[in-house]
């Protein structure tokens, strides 16, 4: 065991060396010019690491690097650091139609001692040199003229001074002989960026958050290290994936998006394997031919499998294609008593075409349906308002692609004839390979539009209408874009779902946390998420659930989670669920219903209570404003929601 190495001992060398040359004689040539110094950092938000070079002498490794701040400043004495080596074998290496692959090395920890030689050169330049050579490590043979790799963990910890430390993954690829200097790696292997995992998973991190770098896993996760075959990278991830994943595991583009800084951009669709395609088709047992011809090895994979085909099977290219070929758009709306008159387009949006025929004439068309509500300001007057399937109507009149009909039924309360309603469509198409097509024709199958929403007053349409809280771009970060189809075609989370789900829904009176029974689209959706619907029992929300701007948009620079609520939320209805309809007996206060359905604890529960909350209480104390949440949780004051929850 090598101890960290001490300066002071040169420094006493050094000083000698002076004193001596005051004797006379010749003051020699020049030196080498000295590292780069400045005032050490003394604010660091970040830690960045740059690797100058790994130098090789009889095949130990020395690697010398820098650390520094978010301003460029020297960071002096790091307490600790983490070294992993691994290498990778180029495609092909291990047999015909083989992925490249991780070979790991040794990983080395220096805190109070180190395994090799650390130095701290005191101006932000640190060196490590290996305990051993690389040959013969964990069994594995170092091979010169492949890629090896380092990888760098430090921070996570603090300065002497108490500073605390940021955590940082670093890796560095590079190849070398025995003796000499690194060089440029003539491959690698890099297939999936961070930032498309975290576009889910929100600082996704492992093993006590110390590694939170793609780059650094798969240094680990390989046959050499592990011994577990499901816990090899490709293999451990897509199993992952397999359960409760929020998008169409078929397309593998979710996880593997297009990138061109990847040295390995879309290598899923080039190198087909049965390790990684047999961990998400599970059915599959390749040697013994179930589920697919019998194959004994990879050589033959891309026979088959080519790029073109393998894109085309895993992804939703076709179906975009059919819809690029049809739109439905409401182009005009008014009201008049309880009957909504209303215009609707069809066309081929790649011409800009309009169809001749109505949709009831129009084979390709499977369903296309509209719904109703009114109430904006204050989420809607009934549960579910009326609706009316295009498919089996006549429309009123019209022609040239635009066409008339008539929805009645809509509740309008007294008083609200100022204000607006909301029609939805949703529906289905028929087609294949791209191209639309009857939907009596076998050879096709349906394929769900985007579904979308449109404001109306009682003379024509209008942009304002309920607020925006989520918007299906926030959605579909995880969820795709609209690509959760929920009670068949409905896909339109930011609008549509809201007209069914809202404040006139039932919470079960019955259970311990009513507001994680409602199906008003706010709680319903906070009670999905953070697992606490019994409904959902298995889903494990992939992100940190505090991270309210995952899902929530902004308004005017503001997240929609921002206190204080609008004035005119209703409170939570409470009641007897197992009539139809259901029977109110009370109601929660609107502020203390949503934030209940994450804060589930009874303290959580008496802190609401003390600071004016109700909770199954009158419809009169539910909605008399008592709740003075905003006075210590309201934009800018001490503890504002915006300041306590991890918002990114």
């Amino acid at each position: 065991m090598k101890t960290m190495t001490n300066l002071r001992n040169f420094g006493a060398l050094i000083g000698l060396t002076i004193l001596l040359s005051a004797c006379g004689g010749d003051d020699g040539k020049p030196g080498e010019p000295g590292q780069p110094g400045g005032q050490p950092a003394v604010n660091i938000n970040e830690l960045i690491v740059t690797v100058d070079k790994v130098s090789m002498d009889q095949g130990v490794a020395t690697v010398d690097y820098r650390v520094t701040n978010q301003d460029d400043e020297p960071v002096v004495g790091i307490p600790s650091t983490t070294y992993i080596a691994a290498q990778l074998l180029p495609q092909g290496y291990t047999g015909p139609g083989n992925s490249s692959q991780w070979q790991f090395f040794t990983s080395e920890n220096c805190s109070s001692s180190c395994a090799g030689e650390y130095t701290d050169h005191k101006n932000g330049n640190y060196s490590y040199t290996f305990s051993a050579a690389f040959d013969g490590m964990n069994g594995i043979s170092y091979q010169a003229g492949s890629t090896q790799r380092l990888v760098l963990k430090l921070g996570g910890d603090s300065l002497p001074d108490g500073t605390v430390l940021p955590l940082v993954n670093q890796n560095f690829d590079w190849q070398a002989s025995d003796n000499g200097e690194s060089s440029e790696p003539a491959y690698t292997r890099n297939l999936i960026s961070i930032t498309t995992c975290n576009s889910c998973h929100n600082d996704l991190a492992f093993h006590r958050g110390n590694y939170n770098q793609v780059e650094t896993c798969v240094t680990c996760h390989n046959s050499d290290r592990v011994s577990n075959p499901e816990h090899i990278f490709p293999q451990m991830i897509h199993g992952i994936h397999l359960t409760g994943f929020p998008g169409s595991v078929a397309n593998c583009q979710t996880c593997h998006a297009a990138d061109d800084t990847l040295s390995e951009n879309q290598n899923w669709t080039r190198v087909p394997t049965m390790e990684a395609c047999g961990s998400c088709h599970t059915s599959i047992d390749f040697p013994a031919g179930q589920g697919h011809p019998a194959q004994a090895n990879n050589a033959n994979c891309v026979a088959c499998h080519n790029p073109d085909w393998t894109v085309s099977v895993h992804s939703d290219d076709d179906d975009q294609m059919a819809l690029s070929q049809f739109a439905a758009k409401i182009t005009a709306a008014s009201l008049s008593g309880d009957t909504v008159s209303f215009t609707i387009m069809l066309q081929d949006p790649t011409t800009g075409t309009p169809y001749a025929d109505s949709v009831e004439k129009l084979n390709f068309v499977s369903d296309l349906r509209v719904y109703a509500n009114w109430g904006t300001s204050f989420d809607y007057s009934v549960e579910s308002g009326p609706n009316i399937r295009l498919k089996n109507v006549t429309p009123i009149s019209g022609s040239a692609g635009s066409y008339n009909y008539q929805i009645t039924g809509l509740t309008v309360p007294t008083g609200s004839e100022m204000d607006a309603g909301v029609l939805a469509i949703q529906g289905r198409v028929c087609a294949a390979n791209g191209v639309l097509g009857d939907c009596s024709d076998t050879n096709n199958s349906t394929v769900n539009i985007k579904s979308s929403h449109q404001f109306f007053t009682a003379q024509a349409l209008t942009d304002s209408g309920r607020r925006v809280v989520v918007t299906n771009a926030t959605c579909g970060s995880c969820h795709g874009d609209q690509q959760l189809n929920i009670h068949g075609s409905r896909n339109d989370l930011e609008g549509q779902c809201q007209i069914c789900h809202n404040p006139n829904r039932v919470a079960d009176e019955t259970t311990a946390n009513p507001a994680n029974t409602t199906v008003d689209y706010k709680h319903l959706i906070h009670s999905i998420h953070s697992g606490n619907s019994a409904d959902y029992p298995d889903i494990n929300y992939p992100g940190n659930i505090g991270n309210c701007a995952q899902c929530h948009s902004e308004n005017n620079g503001i997240s929609t989670v921002a206190l204080p609520l609008i004035s005119t939320m209703k409170p939570m209805a409470v009641g007897d669920i197992s009539t139809n309809p259901a029977t109110i007996n009370s109601f929660t206060s609107p502020t203390s219903a949503i934030c209940s359905g994450c804060h589930t604890s009874d303290g959580a529960k008496n802190h609401m209570t003390q600071q004016g909350g109700v909770f199954m209480g009158t419809e009169a104390d539910a909605t008399s404003g008592t709740e003075s949440c905003a006075t210590c949780h309201g934009q800018g004051s001490s503890y504002d929601v915006l300041k306590v929850h991890p918002i990114q």
